[in-house]
């Protein structure tokens, strides 16, 4: 029974995590961490004083920092770990302060649940202690269990509250605080919404990679997460260390663009509703968020880089013009005659037009968006102030015919 033991001395009940770390550090004599699925440290073992930067981060922040994560991604190491049970060697990363490592994941089946990180110092792990450190990780699944099904019923009662919030259900601050009291939760200062659209329903696999990325990017700070068949909705606040709004568009490219890199889900839309201080205001900033990815699907070149309400400019009161329109044919003369003489000379003059006020009359940027030389985007459109005799200093001139173009496609897709 005792070689039994020293072959496999985690062959024994542990009581907590804690408990576990113990017994590691007890066989290895190595700095020991076990983190969840999402790299948010759970338990860990005093070191000595020369431990490395990562480390020690990994331990005040409560979490791995994001530049880690980042780079053991790009190295390979952390999708070596998903796809495996067996122990990895992680050689030193000098530029995120990571000394050598060796990591193993913890799962459930073919579901990570976390993983246990061990700090080489003098001795490396001999190949039967890296068999040792595999049965630590099985040691480990059951507790990772119990905290896994505790934070589910946790989720579960948050989900109600939710709903209640973006469909606008709490009519007063006092009812929505006393709620976040109940179900003790801190009320987040600021606030907006998230939307993104999935072009398929997302799978509930889809979603532990949307919890992680989430967790992960350390951009923002989640409040609330909701899946709903193609569409994931976020209460999200600016993360403490970057107190300002262009982190939700960081965020939003940000995750659009690993969810296609790491786990290779293609073709997300993502917006952002205003940010608020009111949780009254919950619904209007997800209503605003649902406009943003409305008037992206109808104009998606216009407003390709748009992902915050207020980014919306004019477009934000496109359906009270459309409602005016109904009554008042009045279009722009100038639309008129350039796509009459386009018609009769086999020219793109109304398109060109389109593209240079949309790129603020820049005329750089047009002749790109355009492909074509910039002398040739000159001589079009001195054409076009001939054949028009529009005023392209008049930028109250300009914004009607642009207004006019929009609200033309708009009434051929109607």
């Amino acid at each position: 029974m005792t070689k039994k033991f020293e072959n496999d001395p985690f062959k024994r009940t542990y009581t907590s995590l804690e408990d576990l770390v113990d017994s590691i550090n007890d066989t290895f004599q190595c700095p020991v961490t076990i983190e969840d699925a999402n790299h948010r440290l759970l338990a860990y073992n005093s070191h000595e004083d020369e431990t490395d930067p990562a480390r020690i981060s990994t331990i005040i922040k409560r979490r791995v920092p994001e530049k880690v994560i980042n780079k053991l991604w790009k190295e390979g190491i952390i999708p070596q770990l998903m796809a495996t049970d067996e122990p990895i060697r992680i050689p030193e990363i000098k530029e995120i302060g990571l000394r050598d490592r060796v990591a193993v994941s913890i799962r459930k089946n073919n579901k990570v649940l976390g993983y246990i990180w061990i700090v080489e110092e003098k001795n490396k792990l001999s190949d039967k202690q890296f068999l040792q450190l595999k049965n630590a990780a099985s040691a480990a699944t059951t507790l990772l269990i119990k905290l896994h099904l505790q934070k589910k019923k946790k989720e579960e009662d948050y989900q109600d509250f939710f709903w209640q919030l973006i469909t606008g259900h709490y009519k007063s601050q006092e009812e929505i605080s006393k709620k976040f009291y109940q179900l003790n939760i801190s009320m987040p200062e600021r606030f907006s919404v998230l939307v993104f659209q999935f072009e398929q329903e997302i799978s509930r696999q889809m979603e532990d990679h949307i919890a992680y990325l989430i967790s992960t990017s350390q951009k923002i700070t989640n409040h609330f997460l909701v899946v709903m068949r193609n569409e994931l909705i976020l209460i999200a606040s600016p993360h403490p260390s970057y107190p300002d709004e262009k982190n939700f568009r960081e965020f939003i490219t940000f995750f659009i663009a690993e969810m296609k890199n790491r786990f290779s889900v293609e073709g997300i839309k993502g917006s952002s509703g205003t940010v608020y201080a009111d949780l009254e205001r919950v619904e209007t900033s997800y209503q605003e968020a649902l406009k943003v990815l409305e008037m992206k699907d109808e104009y998606p070149e216009v407003l390709e880089d748009v992902y915050h309400y207020h980014q919306l400019g004019m477009f934000r009161y496109f359906d009270a013009i459309m409602k005016e329109k109904r009554s008042d044919s009045y279009e722009h003369p100038a639309i008129f005659k350039l796509e009459q003489y386009d018609k009769v000379n086999n020219t793109n003059f109304l398109k060109t037009l389109e593209v240079f006020i949309n790129e603020d009359s820049n005329m750089n940027d047009a002749s790109k968006k355009l492909f074509v030389h910039i002398n040739t985007l000159n001589y079009r459109m001195k054409r076009i102030v001939e054949i028009t005799e529009i005023d392209l200093k008049n930028v109250n001139e300009k914004m009607s015919i642009y207004v006019d173009l929009m609200l033309r496609r708009k009434r051929k897709d109607l």
